[in-house]
């Protein structure tokens, strides 16, 4: 199984040189940022606990309008793309 590095360089290989260049300016960019200044760490903000959301209760009408929408955005429209 090849390493990431390896991956990376594979993909890279078969790019043209102007891509490789900037690749490679990107990498760079993203190392420096990342040893300048690592992202802070933000803790999540309050929500609802679990236990209190397991004991809501809804109309059977809501629950199956809640159950619809949901599906309806699992949906993947291929034709709404044109």
């Amino acid at each position: 199984m090849a390493t990431i590095a390896e991956e990376i360089n594979e993909a890279v290989a078969h790019l043209p040189p102007d891509d490789q260049q900037r690749v490679l300016n990107y990498a760079r960019a993203l190392a420096q940022a990342t040893h300048e200044a690592p992202l802070p760490h933000t803790p999540l903000p309050p929500g609802t606990p679990g236990h209190v959301i397991a004991q809501l209760r809804v109309s059977p009408e809501l629950g199956e309008a809640l159950e619809r929408a949901l599906e309806d955005t699992e949906r993947i429209d291929f034709d709404g793309w044109r």
